[in-house]
């Protein structure tokens, strides 16, 4: 029998990078406990040389340069030096390619010995060793909404992956078929070689927190149950905190006892968005916690008036997936892919309209409904037997060829 043996590489994920943490490792977790067709074995791989296996499955940890040769080290001296004089820029570049090629063809040669038949990318990425991979796709944001600074400033390298990664892959997994629809509108991939494995909430809906410990935390914050309206989203300009702060001042928050909640680091925008607040005469509605814990989290949103969700960039996004989970309500943008993924629970607005926004944050308080959340594609176990369908449809193209 022919057995695809999938390998995984993981990296150290930032603990702060929102979404960018939450997904990697909640996937790591459930593919490290799931027990795939017979016909499929998974191998976890790092590049750090590790010797202790921290995961149930199979483990491959090596370093590229385990063994290296003295052009090795004087190339990444050269590197070193060159980074700290920021001076002679293509040679650096040159320098760069060069090391990069050598760590990538160090890498296959690994993979290879070790019988790997194909690559899991389980974030956004590709890989330069020429080896075969199925990998994740998130959003094509820097095409499908405007042109915010950030993707200004990553316009070149986004389009690069496109170019010269994306189409590379064997196989790529969006999280919706909104998701789906959009990778090929906006790029000519074949749609036979895209998928979807169904976006999922993070751990924080499996969070266990004594109510003691909610009250002590609602307290130290200084709000009350019902009486907040969440934001967990980093400081981007895309999130259009503007939009939400806007409506914010607009709604009779101080008869009512009204806080705005806003947690997330700054990429950039926190300075013009405190700007605002103070212009508004805000400051003493609006709180900003920056790094919450999943503990922490839980509690906001079981016990916000809703989670509020301005963002112009979709297609999904895991924060409304928790709150429907955790019983919070959502009011959020109005994307075809949160329509996909919320359904009925939300209410929506469109990005641009703080009038909408507005009055659906007023019905929040005034008139609270209770729904229940009933979709049963959007979850970690429907996104691992997709997982398994996905790698099972990729066997027979595999076998084609040996390594």
């Amino acid at each position: 029998m022919y057995k695809l043996t999938v390998g995984i590489p993981i990296a150290d994920y930032d603990l702060h990078g929102g979404g960018s943490f939450s997904y990697p490792t909640q996937l790591i977790d459930a593919i490290d406990s799931y027990e795939f067709n017979a016909q499929i074995e998974i191998v976890f791989i790092d590049f750090k040389n590790k010797e202790e296996n921290p995961f149930k499955k199979k483990f491959l940890s090596f370093h590229p340069f385990k063994k290296p040769k003295f052009r090795d080290f004087s190339r990444k001296l050269l590197l070193e030096m060159l980074k700290k004089l920021k001076i002679f820029n293509a040679l650096l570049l040159k320098t760069e390619e060069k090391h990069s090629f050598i760590r990538n063809k160090n890498v296959k040669k690994k993979l290879e010995e070790n019988n790997i038949h194909i690559l899991f990318n389980i974030t956004p990425g590709g890989n330069d060793y020429d080896f075969p991979f199925i990998t994740i796709h998130w959003d094509i944001g820097h095409r499908s909404t405007f042109m915010f600074p950030e993707f200004i400033n990553s316009f070149d390298s986004r389009e690069l992956f496109y170019e010269k990664s994306l189409k590379k892959a064997l196989y790529i997994l969006t999280e919706t078929e909104c998701g789906k629809k959009e990778l090929m509108r906006y790029t000519n991939l074949n749609e036979y070689k895209i998928g979807v494995m169904p976006m999922f909430p993070s751990s924080v809906i499996d969070v266990i927190v004594d109510i003691e410990i909610q009250e002590q935390f609602l307290s130290k914050i200084s709000v009350s149950r019902q009486k907040f309206f969440l934001y967990p989203a980093q400081f981007w300009a895309h999130k259009n905190h503007i939009l939400l702060i806007d409506a914010f001042s607009k709604i009779p928050f101080e008869e009512h006892g009204i806080k705005l909640v806003l947690t997330g680091s700054d990429k950039g925008n926190l300075p013009y968005i405190k700007k605002h607040i103070k212009a508004l005469n805000l400051q003493d509605a609006v709180i900003f916690l920056g790094f919450v814990t999943n503990e922490e989290l839980y509690t906001l949103y079981k016990h916000a008036a809703a989670l509020v969700m301005p963002t112009y960039l979709g297609p999904s996004n895991m924060p409304p997936l928790e709150a429907a989970n955790l019983g919070c309500p959502v009011i959020i943008s109005d994307l075809e892919g949160h329509r996909e993924i919320m359904g009925d629970y939300a209410e929506y607005f469109k990005a641009d309209d703080v009038e909408a926004l507005t009055h659906k944050m007023i019905m929040a308080i005034e008139e609270p409904k209770a729904r229940e959340y009933h979709l049963q594609t959007f979850n970690i176990d429907n996104a691992m037997r997709c997982l398994e369908k996905t790698l099972l449809k990729i066997i027979p193209i595999r076998k084609t060829w040996g390594n």
